[in-house]
């Protein structure tokens, strides 16, 4: 392996390591869930536009997706909104492992964004998922609705990525990034004003919470989304995909190092947990083979 190649692949496991902390910390952040996603994006917002200056990146607004980066913003908000407030329903091991659920459901709706037909294996690894949250469903009584919720939180990741694939090919990413979380900050601070419920400054916050703030708009929101995209230059999208299914493993570890048995669940939720995990692995190979045999027998009709 190339030098560069295997820094990169350093790199993506730190960033993965990284995201498997943004449970955690939304656990041990004292806020409400709108503050703490509204105080997280102005963060992560002004830190994408930090590292646009200094990459020397455009974020000007002249561009025809404007429209679009702004409509994906609400998704991603309700996509945090639902991963926190399932973390305060049940536990960060449960949010983390159900948002996992989301390479399925966007394996699920990339044939319709990206015009192709539905594969079978893709259905049956799919009901295979499914099969897998109603057992956990079934076992982890006290955490239903924290599931369901978390469950919604992963669909709604899936279909911001998915159509973001579309807009990246379009536009530069950190320009894309920095207007979709403009518009959860929009949003968030209207919302605020009507209901007179905004946010507290960062400076009024507990020192533990800024402290938490910090990490999780700086490190794990701008960081990582830099990371994310520099490893694309070296690895492949296989590599990648199945390097980021161990952030719910990392997430699982870390809580139970720190909550114990608070955080502790059923041994039938672990092998449904496993079982989901194993369907993102089969699916990364899948998608593995599919894409060589469409290298070594590309389409003749595939639009370059």
């Amino acid at each position: 392996m190339p030098n560069a190649q295997r820094q990169a692949l350093v790199l993506l496991h730190v960033t993965v390591f990284v995201w498997g902390f943004t449970g955690i910390l939304g656990k041990l952040i004292q806020q409400p869930t709108l503050h703490l996603v509204y105080t997280r994006t102005v963060i992560g917002m002004l830190g994408l536009a930090a590292t646009a200056l200094v990459m020397r990146r455009s974020l000007s607004p002249r561009t025809p997706g404007l429209v679009n980066y702004l409509l994906v913003g609400l998704i991603i908000l309700g996509h945090w909104i639902t991963f926190y407030g399932a973390i305060k329903l049940s536990t960060a091991s449960i949010a983390a492992a159900c948002l996992s659920t989301s390479t399925v459901f966007t394996a699920l709706m990339e044939p319709f964004w990206f015009k192709r037909r539905i594969r079978v294996s893709e259905v049956v690894l799919g009901v295979v998922v499914v099969a897998a949250l109603l057992l956990i469903f079934g076992l982890e009584v006290q955490h239903r609705l924290g599931i369901a919720v978390a469950t919604l939180s992963a669909l709604l990741s899936a279909w911001f990525n998915v159509v973001n694939g579309v807009l990246v090919q379009r536009d530069n990413a950190l320009r894309i990034g920095f207007y979709e979380m403009l518009s959860v900050v929009a949003a968030l601070a209207l919302y605020g004003l009507f209901t007179g419920d905004l946010a507290p400054p960062l400076w009024r916050l507990p020192a533990s919470d800024i402290l938490y703030q910090l990490l999780l708009g700086l490190v794990c929101t701008t960081f990582a989304f830099v990371a994310g995209i520099a490893v694309m230059r070296q690895l492949s999208p296989f590599t990648v995909m199945l390097t980021v299914n161990l952030e719910p493993v990392y997430t699982i570890v870390i809580a139970l190092l720190i909550w114990g048995e608070e955080e502790r669940l059923t041994v039938g939720s672990y092998l449904g947990f496993a079982l989901i995990l194993g369907c993102l692995f089969v699916n990364g190979w899948l998608q593995r083979g599919k894409r060589s045999s469409e290298v070594t027998e590309p389409d003749p009709l595939a639009q370059v």
